[in-house]
């Protein structure tokens, strides 16, 4: 089964994000950028769905992070606002951007594994 790290600091859209996808896939939940940063020194995930804006940090910045570590991951950046910008600063470093309120997110997180 595809790991996928879900980060977000809202621990009830967290758990019914993940509560969602355990049908598909093997969950890790993290609550923050630096949490998300330990879980990946351990463990190899599949995809990356986070949260933009958190109390440690952004979604953004954890893309960034991990790409100059030389990861390269799926990686979806989630934001409540649908904000182009976000979209745009998310491609820079070839991670997808989702509005969390779309219709269509769990299908774009199945992508994002399944490419």
């Amino acid at each position: 089964m595809k790991r996928i790290l879900v980060v977000d600091d809202n621990t009830e859209y967290l758990q019914v994000l993940s509560s969602v996808l355990s049908g598909d896939f093997d969950t890790i939940k993290a609550t923050g950028v630096k949490e998300a940063l330990d879980i990946l020194q351990a463990v190899t995930v599949d995809a990356i769905c986070s949260d933009f804006n958190m109390k440690d940090g952004t979604g953004l910045g954890l893309l960034e992070k991990i790409r100059h570590k030389g990861l390269r991951t799926p990686f979806l950046l989630m934001s409540g606002d649908d904000s182009r910008t976000l979209e745009q600063k998310a491609k820079l470093y070839y991670g997808g951007f989702c509005c969390k309120t779309d219709f269509d997110l769990i299908r774009k997180i199945k992508a994002l594994v399944s490419n």
